[in-house]
């Protein structure tokens, strides 16, 4: 005789919890962009200094008109959600649980501030003027080094080393902490002026970014809030009850925004690349001809953009290739069906590249081709 047992589903829900907007102390809202998508960016060159002659007619030197350039910010990205909450599904749930604002929090908080962090990180990781590529993966003898290195070629740009930011990833900082290098002069204070900050290094104020906020491969990045504009002219959540069509709720949202790096200002971001940021995991399995190879990737790609190149003979030489800084810019675009053209006992290397073509993560693996 069967025996029916009943099932309670608990009035609780397994919530995510994540970071706030970890961001926020990298950017700045100094620019109006109220009433336009475009905003033009004035900048001037200056002119050399020259020996002052004390008789003639120009004796401060020959003038000359200063030359100005134009930068023009273009807003982007204009990204919206929207979903529903049948009042059929709310009543027949434990009081509570599907509660229409709670959803509404959830997906501000899981989705719409990663995607802005992860966005504006990127862009000031891309805009960077200082890059540094880790070909030899960091130790917990050299982090501290590569710290200094980084923040020492903004030094040497006459940039002013107050208000400096540090978005730094867990890997990084778990090496710098067991530097003995770093923990004879260095000063991880626990100092905590801004959302996500853990102390400072050398004035510089440090955010643990989790990895999947950061773009590829990247350790950490210095910078200044004064380098990069980043407006939301448009940050709205709505709540509709029982809208036509639907019995129930419906919500919806509109985020309209992007993030700018003025272009004087590259000189003040250094990015640092490499670690344990960079492997990416690569399957593949059999395509539909002889010459193709379907590559699925796990791992961090964003920030980048993916390419591959399919005819290594060696697995050791397709990771030679695409090794931390290389230049890529000769691959092929990875295709968004992971379809490869490729060939029997070849060995396939995908890797993401930065804006200067070099490689910021990568991965290899065996070609499977099809019959």
């Amino acid at each position: 005789m069967a025996i029916n047992l009943t099932t309670k589903f608990s009035g609780k829900v397994d919530e995510v919890i994540n970071n706030s907007a970890l961001s926020t102390p990298s950017i700045n809202n100094d620019y109006d962009f109220v009433g336009a998508q475009t905003v033009k960016v004035y900048s001037f060159d200056t002119v050399p200094l020259v020996d002052y002659t004390r008789s003639g007619t120009n004796r401060y030197g020959d003038p000359s008109e200063l030359q100005a350039n134009v930068q023009e910010l273009q807003m982007e990205q204009d990204k919206g959600f929207a979903f529903t909450i049948d009042k059929g599904n709310a009543l027949d749930t434990e009081p509570g649980v599907r509660e229409a604002g709670k959803q509404l929090r959830r997906q501000t908080d899981q989705e719409i501030i990663p995607m802005l962090d992860q966005y504006r990180f990127t862009k000031i990781a891309n805009a960077a003027a200082h890059k540094f590529y880790a070909t030899t993966a960091l130790t917990t003898s050299t982090a501290y080094a590569a710290f200094l290195a980084a923040n020492e070629a903004i030094d040497d740009e006459d940039v002013p080393s107050t208000g400096r930011i540090c978005n730094a990833s867990p890997a990084f900082l778990n090496l710098i902490k067991q530097d003995s290098n770093f923990i004879k002069s260095g000063d991880l204070s626990q100092k905590t002026l801004f959302t996500g900050q853990v102390g400072e290094i050398d004035g510089v104020a440090i955010i643990k970014v989790p990895k999947k906020r950061l773009p590829a491969g990247l350790l950490f990045e210095i910078t200044h809030p004064a380098a990069c504009v980043a407006p939301v002219k448009i940050n709205e959540y709505k709540l509709h009850i029982d809208p036509p069509g639907i019995s129930g709720n419906l919500a919806e949202g509109r985020v309209y925004h992007d993030a700018f790096i003025l272009g004087n200002k590259a000189r003040m971001i250094s990015a640092y690349y490499g670690g344990g940021e960079n492997s990416l995991t690569l399957t593949a399995e059999a395509g539909s001809s002889s010459t193709t190879s379907k590559v699925t990737i796990s791992g961090n790609t964003a920030g980048g953009t993916l390419v591959y190149k399919g005819d290594y003979a060696s697995a050791a030489t397709a990771s030679g290739a695409v090794d931390i800084g290389d230049d890529v810019s000769s691959f092929t675009a990875f295709p968004s069906n992971g379809v490869c053209t490729t060939a029997s006992g070849k060995y396939i290397a995908v890797a993401v590249k930065d804006g200067s073509n070099k490689v910021v993560a990568s991965g290899v693996v065996a070609a499977v081709v099809g019959a």
